[in-house]
């Protein structure tokens, strides 16, 4: 029978001293962990058409495009994308893409540029993207590539410079005519 009184060795006292700081430390790596992991950017995107009119004077006008308007050639309409960061921490590859609906062209120039390093155009519905879309053209010497049209343009997309900060928003914008 042992002696009640008697300590137990010395290594289980350690053990057990050291025992609720690993306990301690792996509460704080799990708290810490989902911490970080909750500390992402929560980007919305919002998506506004306006009508573009002329004034008496000619001075732009922007009127917003009623759900199920009947537009008529030579209409144009300037699309607005808002993304706003509401998350904690910066959106680093931020790409908002706009769409150029059928029976419409892009509007050349007309891409905001502000804080992106470059638009990018695709032709084939966002397969491949580039700041001149090509194509094949048949000609005497044979097929050559040259410059698509506008009209062939499908998308745009935005190539961001910098993140898009916690709490703020950015905007970018584009127009189309109707065919």
């Amino acid at each position: 029978m042992s002696d009640p009184t008697v300590s137990p060795p010395r290594h289980t006292e350690i053990a057990l001293q050291r025992l609720p700081f690993a306990f301690v430390l792996a509460v704080l790596v799990a708290v810490l962990g989902t911490t970080a992991a909750d500390a992402r950017p929560s980007v919305s995107l919002k998506l506004q058409a306006d009508l573009v009119t002329r004034d008496d004077k000619g001075a732009q006008k922007l009127v917003p495009v009623p759900e199920g308007s009947v537009l008529k050639p030579g209409d144009e309409v300037r699309y607005i994308i808002v993304a706003t960061n509401a998350g904690p921490s910066a959106a680093t590859h931020l790409v908002p893409q706009g769409k150029i609906p059928k029976s419409t062209s892009y509007e050349i120039g007309s891409a905001s540029r502000s804080d992106a390093l470059r638009v990018e155009f695709s032709i084939d519905g966002g397969k491949t993207w580039s700041v001149k879309p090509m194509v094949m053209a048949p000609s005497a010497a044979g097929p050559v590539e040259k410059p698509a049209d506008v009209s062939l343009y499908t998308m745009l997309r935005w190539i961001g410079a910098s993140p898009l900060a916690p709490n703020t928003s950015k905007t970018y914008t584009y127009q189309v005519r109707i065919k």
